[in-house]
């Protein structure tokens, strides 16, 4: 997995040629962030995901820029936040945008259709404005929910990848006086 994470995120040159992170490039030198220990790979993959839910904004890197704060404020692994951030990308930014106003509404008591039905009729300000609450609230719940379990999905897989080289190690052990003959 490390090896993985490393091969498939940005390293710190790169990240330091954006031209919004060149005021945190001093910060971002910082062994804390870079370190793939257990406890900061599994909660930058659970943070990550619960910003990835937050609503897009196109023209702003509104969500490396909160990666990069939390990761520097939390020392949290920032390759990993990065990575599972991207879990929003313009692909997905439909879907979890109708997601996030689906259980908004729902929580808020509103039926979708009807509501949604009134929504097209309006004008694009008033829609916004009417949309605006059941995103943010959905979205806020869809990213706990993906974040905890984000959160124990990671936990889980760091685990079975510790038990699995143990496991390897000890048959190497085992094997070594027989297979020295």
């Amino acid at each position: 997995m490390q090896r993985w994470l490393r091969r498939n995120t940005p390293d710190r040159k790169t990240l330091e040629q954006h031209w919004f992170l060149r005021p945190f490039t001093a910060i971002m030198q910082r062994a804390q962030c870079w370190s793939f220990h257990r406890s900061s790979v599994t909660r930058a993959f659970a943070l990550g995901l619960f910003i990835a839910f937050i609503p897009p904004a196109p023209p702003l890197p509104i969500h490396l820029t909160m990666c990069l704060l939390f990761s520097m404020l939390l020392r949290l692994n920032l390759p990993v936040m990065f990575a599972t951030t991207f879990a929003s990308n313009p692909l997905t930014w439909a879907p979890q945008v109708l997601a996030s106003v689906w259980v908004g509404a729902k929580l808020m008591g509103l039926d979708f259709v009807p509501f949604m039905r009134q929504i097209e009729q309006l004008r694009m300000g008033d829609a916004l404005q009417r949309l605006w609450w059941p995103l943010l609230l959905g979205s806020l719940v869809l990213g706990c929910v993906a974040g905890a379990l984000g959160y124990l999905l990671a936990k889980f897989l760091w685990r079975a990848r510790v038990a699995y080289h143990l496991r390897r190690r000890r048959a190497r052990a085992r094997c070594a006086p027989r297979c020295a003959r």
